[in-house]
């Protein structure tokens, strides 16, 4: 073999793989647009039931075209309490079989067929009238781009039947299984697509390099190497989150050792399955597929409580671990997945929101029993406001970045609004609020009585006005939030209201009111462009920015 023909053969072959993983992505990325708010449905619907969970797994798999993917998804719900580990569990179980469907489709020869799907797909996909239409000719371009890499695949490996050396080592894939599925395993790690993985085995069956019994380490190994995606997305999660990800392995894994000793058995039970009439060895690679994930589950399905003991006894709660501040709802790794991803940030964004109500309903508290060590727990707690909005804006430029839809558009810029107005009330609280506080504290200073009821009276107002305002971004409530706008102009009021008393007792030379009039009139100030922040927030709801 010259280098020239070596550099064409790895040319082609990393060309039809990129091909593949590409199409893969685009095809999921149609599906999952015109499933939209139906997967946040179907996922409201989880139950502890395993059998439930295995059926919605599915779905979800089906629709995004990955275990992996599904299951990355699973430990963000997990991590962020969406979810116990048991019903994450029974959707592991279907992930696996859903995905299966890609690896069917796959099996249909439509190679010669993969030019029309594409440029049939880049016409609907250009189709402006319709965003169905759209997301469809999205799909099929994926699928057509599926099929093209395979048909790259197929030519460029054609060639390789004539050496002896590569046709060894692929037959040696049967001979000595184990080797086939650590080198399967590994591959497919690499590239995250165990659909992949299988079409290359497909590709090279039909150029007769391989059998099925080679096939089926390849097949067991992919399932293995296709875990590496959640393992990877799990990382920096909680303990929880990271049981799920082990689930999928542990599935995957103890499902291949069940099978391992009886690889002829299993080999024989697909060729029954797929019946005289199935000749394609690519078709019954695919129902190897399928069948391996159907019994691993009917093996599982009956063992999911001592299987979730047997994951917590391995990963147990070591609360050190846990203590950290970090992000509990937004993972990069469902970034792909733009309606997943959009959910997740309002959940990390509401929780940011809940956070900074919370500083502000304390920070009253400061003032009226001089706790300076409140005080500065209230300002650390800004440091995580701050961290919040850092990682919730990068996270919603990056999916920004990708193809939403015109409503995924702005909803992503409407909690750009909310998260950046929520942070800059961290800082009024931290920098103003806490520092006229010290200030106090170090004065030992003290509002008259008078004056400590005038700045709980306005306290309690844009507390309420800041958590309705909250509550209406969440809920999307347009009357909540024009009460929130309503209320703004009586919060006006109030502070002018609150000043023309601090001043008619400075005029009555009250001793108290002269030490803290600056204060006073700051933290008066303070809470007025508090409101102004709440308004902001109404504002976006209302359709006024």
């Amino acid at each position: 073999m010259t280098p020239g023909e070596v550099f064409r053969i790895f040319m082609g072959i990393f060309g039809g793989v990129g091909l593949f993983i590409y199409g893969m992505k685009r095809a999921g990325g149609g599906l999952q647009k015109v499933a939209g708010k139906r997967m946040r449905d179907i996922l409201s619907t989880l139950t502890s039931t395993p059998v439930k969970g295995t059926v919605i797994g599915a779905l979800m798999a089906a629709t995004i075209q990955s275990s992996s993917a599904t299951t990355v998804m699973l430990v963000g719900f997990v991590n962020a309490s969406l979810m116990t580990l048991t019903q994450a569990i029974g959707v592991v179980y279907g992930a696996n079989i859903g995905t299966t469907f890609t690896v069917q489709v796959i099996a249909f020869h439509l190679a010669d067929y993969s030019l029309l799907l594409v440029g049939t797909g880049v016409l609907l996909y250009v189709y402006k009238r319709n965003r169905i239409v759209q997301y469809l000719g999205q799909s099929l371009l994926g699928f057509g781009l599926i099929f093209l890499g395979l048909k790259i695949l197929s030519e460029t490996t054609e060639p390789l039947r004539s050496y002896p050396g590569f046709v060894k080592a692929m037959v040696s894939m049967g001979s000595y299984p184990l080797f086939g599925i650590v080198v399967s395993a590994v591959f497919t790690g690499i590239i995250q697509s165990s659909a992949a993985t299988i079409g290359i085995a497909m590709v090279l069956t039909n150029q007769g390099i391989l059998d099925l019994g080679a096939a089926i380490p390849i097949i067991l190994g992919a399932d293995i190497g296709t875990c590496s995606t959640a393992l990877i997305s799990s990382i920096g999660s909680s303990r929880e989150g990271k049981r799920v990800a082990v689930a999928h392995l542990l599935f995957n894994l103890i499902g291949t050792i069940l099978v391992y000793p009886f690889m002829d058995l299993f080999r024989d039970l697909i060729l029954i399955v797929s019946g005289p009439f199935t000749t394609s060895i690519s078709r019954q690679i695919a129902n190897g597929h399928m069948l391996f994930k159907i019994l691993n589950t009917l093996v599982f399905m009956p063992l999911t409580v001592p299987f979730r003991k047997l994951i917590i006894f391995m990963l147990p709660i070591v609360p050190e671990l846990e203590r950290a501040f970090r992000v509990r709802y937004i993972d990069d790794q469902v970034l792909d997945t733009q309606e997943i991803a959009l959910d997740e940030a309002y959940k990390e964004s509401e929780r940011m929101g809940y956070r900074v109500l919370e500083m502000l309903k304390r920070s009253i508290v400061v003032f009226r029993e001089d706790d300076d060590y409140l005080r500065q727990k209230l300002k650390k707690m800004d440091n995580e406001i701050d961290f919040l909005d850092d990682a919730i804006t990068r996270y919603l430029t990056t999916l920004g970045q990708g193809d939403l839809t015109e409503e995924q558009s702005r909803r992503e810029v409407s909690l750009l609004y909310f998260v950046d107005d929520l942070e800059h009330v961290g800082d009024l609280i931290d920098k103003n609020l806490m520092e006229l506080a010290r200030k106090k504290i170090d004065l030992r200073l003290h509002f008259s009585p008078e004056g400590m009821k005038d700045i709980v009276l306005m306290h309690q107002q844009i507390c309420i006005n800041l958590q309705q305002a909250i509550e209406s971004f969440m809920k999307n409530d347009e009357d909540l939030a024009r009460q929130v706008l309503d209320e703004s102009s009586r919060i006006e009021q109030l502070e002018a209201d609150l000043r023309l008393a601090h001043v008619q007792r400075l005029h009555g030379g009250l001793q108290e009111t002269i030490d803290t009039s600056s204060i006073h009139l700051d933290v008066i100030s303070s809470f007025k462009l508090i409101s102004a922040h709440s308004v902001n927030i109404a504002q976006v709801v209302a359709g006024e920015v």
